[in-house]
């Protein structure tokens, strides 16, 4: 949650110093340079120092660039250098989180608990919204910065004192429960990444492929629907902050839903290939209709509207393409997460310099908007046919089964 309001809040304070769409598009980019370097290092982190350690220390180190956003804020390349720095420490929190499930998260129960700890990046989103516009309004844009960093301290004490990296580590819930998680669920590895499964199999590579496509279009839409509200709609944030985060609440609320749906397939007798398919499917084709069917808004409750339904649908994706990393190597979660997403931090590069272009020499948002429909499209196809629900780190690549079988 503290990581996206964090992630957030740039986007919101921007245009306060940077009046330039490719200064900004720069800037934004820039946070996912460090970002994509410690992905995987975060997932070999996470088994050898324990999750906690990893958590703790990538949230003091975000969080000192964070603030120091205030002290290099007239200066293009110290902004990029600290918000690099920023995404550096910001990039051990999903290789880590995925580590976390596999070792904490009956297989019973995963789409729904994992939905719950997704579902603090739109949380975090929505409190930016709703806080950050507000702060400005009584403040200036740089307490904002300060806001956020003061939150981040009181989460490590308490995330000190409340959390460990495994269940057996808990001095405060019973060895019944412990022994009930050990024997519900696949703790993470120490032993050696089959690196020749995990940039050969093409189960792995329909996840890659999904995970880059709905970030590019998720990037987008975190760092410059603020631009977008107040550019192309006319709402200023400051007084029309619910109308900002409503499509996040919705997001938030889908997010919920796809998971409660999932393990309620699942424990029905539905193989979890198909539940994680038909939702990936959902996240995909969905939000590629309504960020196509922009063009054709004109009103900004329509233009929410329709943002809205975008991020209800897309935040299925949690139950399909996410949770599948944990489906197909339990034992490798965190490694398979740290790979994945680095290459779905390009989108992140790519797409915020790509979309400041396009605003800069067109103004128009309907191409941006196109351009995330087309590519979300494409990730959903590609898991849809290639995707798996078996361990695939458990065979032998002469005894993978054929396509059709797969499919």
């Amino acid at each position: 949650m503290i990581c996206y309001a964090d992630r957030t809040n740039i986007g919101i304070a921007a245009p306060s110093f940077l009046p330039d769409p490719g200064d900004r598009g720069l800037i934004l980019s820039s946070f996912f340079y460090g970002y994509i370097l410690t992905q995987i290092p975060a997932s070999f982190w996470a088994v050898r120092h324990g999750v906690k350690a990893v958590l703790v220390t990538g949230v003091i180190v975000w969080t000192i660039c964070d603030v120091s956003t205030i002290f290099v804020s007239e200066s293009i390349p110290r902004l990029v250098i600290v918000r690099a720095c920023m995404g550096a420490g910001e990039g051990v929190v999903m290789p880590s989180l995925h580590h976390f499930a596999a070792n904490w998260f009956p297989s019973s129960e995963r789409s729904t608990l994992v939905a719950v700890i997704s579902s603090g990046s739109d949380l975090g989103t929505i409190l930016a919204l709703f806080l950050s516009p507000c702060i400005m309004k009584w403040t200036h844009w740089t307490m904002i910065f300060v806001t956020s960093g003061g939150f981040s301290i009181v989460w490590v004490l308490v995330f000190l004192r409340h959390v460990t990296s495994k269940p057996e580590q808990h001095a405060r819930i019973s060895i019944q429960e412990k022994e009930y998680i050990r024997s519900t669920s696949q703790s993470s590895t120490s032993r050696n990444m089959p690196w020749s499964v995990a940039f050969g199999h093409k189960s792995i590579w329909a996840i890659y492929i999904a995970h880059f496509s709905f970030n590019y279009s998720w990037y987008v839409l975190l760092g410059w629907l603020p631009s977008y509200f107040k550019e192309e709609l006319g709402l200023d944030l400051k007084e029309n902050h619910f109308l900002a985060a409503f499509p996040y609440i919705c997001g938030y609320c889908g997010l919920i839903v796809a998971g409660r749906i999932s393990d309620h397939l699942i424990a029905r007798g539905i193989r979890t290939l198909y539940v994680r398919r038909m939702m990936n499917t959902i996240s995909s084709v969905f939000p590629a209709v309504f960020l196509f069917a922009l063009k054709y808004v004109h009103t900004p409750r329509m233009a929410i509207l329709c943002l809205s339904a975008a991020l209800f649908t897309g935040r299925a994706s949690t139950s399909g393409y996410w949770i599948n990393m944990i489906d197909i190597g339990p034992e490798y979660a965190g490694q398979i997460m740290g790979v994945s997403n680095t290459i779905a931090t390009i989108p992140g590069i790519l797409g915020n310099l790509i979309t400041g272009y396009i605003l800069k020499q067109t103004n128009n948002w309907a191409i941006v908007f196109d351009v995330a429909a087309g590519v979300s499209l494409f990730g959903g196809i590609v898991f849809a046919l290639f995707s798996t629900d078996r361990n695939v780190f458990q065979k032998k690549e002469k005894e993978y089964t054929s396509f059709l079988e797969e499919i």
